[in-house]
């Protein structure tokens, strides 16, 4: 199979290599029990993969093993040691131990949920990263009636955004600091939007607030500046939620001003795969959801060095960007 692996900062080469399947059965084939192997359809761009990608610090080795990275993953059940699926069925999925940057991958059983029909894969697809979202939320109460300030609206950002308008938000303002990730920010769900790059976004909250700040902040960028910032956007008692993977493992914060602002503060990682995803599936089937305005690129995966480029260096606007494995289906531009 075909199979991308990242031998250096910014470079990815494909190869020629095993099955993961074939590659296990000949070293321990007991490891193979519960597995689920998947040839793999589309996959996303996650910011989770972009350390990997740029060589950031601890998140990096070269070169990676193959399949390298990419977690966000549709494609058909090839052959299965489970009993959550069979033969042939569409499957969202998490690879298991090594990314989905290959033609095939192997899943846990438990980590495969089945795919609806009758929407395009790549709006599906977003259930995975929206799972994410809808996990970090689920454990924060109510959220009627709040005034919420999102620091990043690249794909999660906007996600938050859209979850926070289904479940009750008064206000919703969108920080960034590209146009049009404001755009779409708008039309996922924010009330306001702040251009980072051009006016003091912690001055636009207080106006916009009229002086209260945000009882819920949250931070989807994975920076120490904006973790910071969300501080001074936090009224007394606020929620804040640290969401964006950080870029490095060691902040230097102000402590002092969230501790004397009583602030409550929620870190998250992934989902409960069965509830969480299946959740996401179905707001975006019943339309509750439009990722519409995120998807903004398809790659075909000949190409996934673009892919990454676009992603990592927002380029062309890029918002979320498809890597596509099923090539000749469709024209690229």
């Amino acid at each position: 199979m075909k199979a991308g692996r990242i031998i250096a900062p910014e470079t990815i080469e494909i190869i020629q290599t095993d099955r993961p399947d074939v590659a296990l059965e000949a070293t321990n084939p007991d490891g193979l029990r519960d597995k689920v192997l998947i040839r793999t359809l589309i996959t996303a761009v996650c910011g989770s993969d972009h350390p990997s990608f740029l060589g950031d610090g601890h998140w990096s080795s070269f070169p990676s093993a193959p399949g390298g990275t990419l977690h966000e993953c549709i494609g058909l059940v090839e052959k299965t040691w489970s009993d959550t699926c069979k033969e042939g069925d569409l499957v969202l999925a998490v690879p298991g131990g090594y990314g989905a940057m290959a033609e095939y991958f192997l899943g846990q059983g438990q980590s495969v949920v089945q795919v609806p029909d009758g929407l395009p894969k790549e709006q599906l697809l977003m259930a995975q990263p929206l799972g994410t979202v809808i996990y970090c939320l689920r454990k924060m109460g109510h959220l009627f009636n709040r005034e919420v300030a999102i620091l990043g609206q690249g794909p999660m950002g906007l996600l938050f955004t859209a979850m926070l308008k289904n479940l009750g938000a008064e206000k919703i303002i969108g920080i960034d600091q590209h146009n049009n990730r404001l755009e779409a920010a708008l039309e996922m769900g924010a009330t306001h939007t702040v251009d980072a790059s051009e006016v003091d976004p912690i001055e636009a909250v207080t106006d916009i607030t009229e002086g209260r700040l945000a009882d819920l902040v949250v931070e989807v960028v994975g920076e120490e500046d904006t973790f910071n910032t969300c501080i001074k956007l936090a009224r007394h008692k606020a929620d804040f939620i640290n969401f964006g993977v950080p870029r490095k493992s060691r902040y230097s914060i102000d402590i002092g001003e969230l501790f004397r602002k009583n602030l409550r503060l929620t870190t998250s990682v992934g989902p409960d795969v069965h509830i969480d995803y299946g959740s996401g599936m179905r707001m975006i089937a019943e339309g509750r959801i439009n990722v519409f305005p995120l998807i903004t690129h398809t790659v075909p995966f000949a190409r996934v060095q673009e892919a990454f480029e676009l992603a990592t260096k927002r380029k062309h606007e890029a918002i979320k960007v498809i890597v596509d494995y099923e090539e000749g289906s469709r024209v690229y531009e």
